[in-house]
């Protein structure tokens, strides 16, 4: 019987896209004020100052950082640092985006069953610690998650294996004991195959078989999240058998 499910957090208990584009609309609402520029050359400038850091901080919790982003933006369009602006755009940015977060159908009622089936749950994502933490009060699970473990606490990125042996380091459980949940087949299921955990994807791709050569292939694929919870329960009844 598994002990606990692993969890990708963005695009997989909610979704990342409506969040962020309404986030980046309000971004661009307050800098147009402050400096007249289109809205097709903030998108550019934006995109580009993104694109620069993620390929500078290439598989670190920092490539993800907004601050980082906005002080960039702002050194291609005021050729200085403006550290008021700066930080009004990653507090426009992140209060926007919490406030339009949302969990996916089912999440919340899966939660409560596996913590009703006393299975723990830890999450398993990139990015920086004190965004993540946000994301959880905000989505109102914090009674459901057991542990989190993120790319800034462990000094590397998925598919990195340390991200997982973390997680169950912090259960103190073996990878044969939990099951692995994502939507990025190289990040999350590549990863988590690599340490030996069952993998779930979740996706709206058609099914695919499992290559015991292949760490790309999921042991599982589901739509929506709460098939976790019939997975959980076939791998039950085969371990009686």
């Amino acid at each position: 019987m598994k002990k606990a499910v692993l969890f990708d957090l963005d695009d997989t208990l909610y979704d990342y896209k409506p969040a962020h584009e309404k986030a980046l609309k309000e971004v661009y609402k307050f800098f147009k004020k402050e400096f007249k520029i289109s809205k097709e050359r903030f998108t550019r400038l934006f995109n580009l100052s993104k694109t620069e850091i993620k390929h500078e901080l290439e598989g670190t919790a920092s490539s993800h950082n907004r601050i980082l982003y906005f002080q960039r933006l702002i050194e291609k369009t005021h050729h200085t640092v403006e550290p008021k602006i700066s930080l009004q755009l990653y507090k426009i940015y992140w209060d926007t985006f919490l406030k339009n977060m949302k969990l996916r159908k089912g999440v919340l009622e899966t939660l409560k069953e596996l913590k009703k089936q006393d299975i723990k749950i830890v999450l398993v994502s990139d990015l920086t610690t004190h965004v993540q933490l946000r994301k959880i009060q905000k989505l109102k699970i914090t009674q459901y998650i057991d542990y989190l473990v993120t790319s800034e606490e462990c000094g590397s990125e998925k598919p990195h294996s340390i991200m997982f042996l973390l997680a169950l380091k912090k259960l103190n459980i073996l990878s044969q004991d939990a099951i692995f949940v994502g939507d990025s087949q190289k990040k999350d299921i590549e990863g988590a195959n690599s340490v030996g955990l069952d993998t779930v994807w979740i996706t709206n791709k058609s099914i695919i078989k499992k290559d015991k050569e292949d760490h790309s292939k999921p042991d599982y694929q589901i739509k929506q999240i709460p098939e976790v919870l019939n997975i959980l329960k076939n791998i039950k009844l085969k371990e009686k058998r």
